[in-house]
């Protein structure tokens, strides 16, 4: 756990802010089976200008940490039990249309945003130019079933 713990902390955004609420955290929710980093750099889509996001696949949850320019996160959890569905999205890994790629994953929770529409969590295949891990989000969605 010790050598996940370094490799978690050495792509970590500003680690020496970070890594320790991370994890505890970590800690507190078990076995690290799976993680990948989202992104590294500017995130203009978000509420704040985020610089790191990580998922982790634990025991019992799924663990999101958000980590923006000033040093300030945001970690989110989801039960692995609230889960009712998972549906995976397949897109083409090349320009030339000769091979498909997982490109999404989309978790169905057993939430109500409203009456008729349920929650969800959306993960998206991570991409090169972002610092993404393409691989682990491959690993991670392998032990999603």
């Amino acid at each position: 756990m010790e050598e996940q713990f370094e490799l978690i902390k050495s792509g970590l955004y500003k680690s020496e802010l970070t890594f320790e609420p991370l994890k505890e955290k970590l800690l507190k929710t078990g076995e690290i089976r799976a993680w990948y980093k989202y992104y590294r750099g500017f995130n203009p889509w978000g509420q704040k200008f985020g610089m790191d996001e990580n998922v982790y696949l634990m025991k019992n949850v799924i663990l999101i940490s958000q980590i923006y320019d000033d040093g300030e996160m945001r970690i989110f959890t989801y039960k692995l039990d609230d889960i009712s569905a998972v549906t995976r999205e397949y897109s083409y890994a090349d320009k030339k249309k000769t091979k498909l790629q997982l490109s999404a994953i989309e978790l169905t929770l057993r939430g109500m945003k409203t009456a008729r529409k349920r929650d969800t969590l959306l993960l998206k295949r991570p991409v090169e130019e972002e610092m993404g891990d393409a691989e682990g989000f491959e690993k991670f969605c392998a032990l999603l079933d």
